[in-house]
């Protein structure tokens, strides 16, 4: 009685967690520029097919003996620190407390067959540490591959 009765709680933690997950779709690259001694990664969550998350790293190597620095943008659309609208087919995340505040502080992500995330309108300062900035833009491919990332010129 008791085997049985074990198998259908299983099954319905099992369905539970099936159906929590239902629609959501995570796409992900990572990438090593040796010349530029850069390297990351990022990841896209998508919720029946609308953005919901970002997680991007971006890490500069530092000299010989020294630390490398870090940039990080990692907004969810379940915290309310960034405002999410969407323009022109994309999702533009836009931050609501960026270091300099006479500038705008957005990231706008473009999803189809590869997802484009554009840092063209983003501030480095106060998302990196010092030695190291934003990319002007990270291409996810559609297939499993590295990122694309475009940097500024040294």
């Amino acid at each position: 009685m008791m085997r049985p009765l074990l198998a259908a709680a299983a099954f319905a933690l099992t369905m539970s967690a099936s159906i929590a997950q239902a629609g959501e779709e995570v796409r992900s690259c990572e990438y090593k520029i040796k010349g530029r001694g850069t390297s990351g990664s990022a990841e896209v969550t998508l919720t029946d097919g609308v953005v919901s998350k970002l997680d991007i790293v971006v890490f500069y190597s530092g000299l010989p003996g020294r630390p490398g620095y870090t940039c990080t943008v990692n907004p969810s659309r379940s915290e309310k620190d960034d405002t999410w609208s969407d323009e022109a087919g994309a999702t533009v995340i836009t931050n609501n407390t960026p270091f300099v505040s006479t500038m705008p502080d957005r990231v706008k992500v473009t999803v189809g067959k590869h997802v484009s995330i554009d840092f063209a309108e983003a501030q480095s300062a106060g998302r990196c540490g010092a030695g190291a900035e934003l990319p002007r833009a990270i291409v996810i491919p559609a297939s499993k591959g590295a990122c694309r990332v475009f940097l500024d010129p040294p």
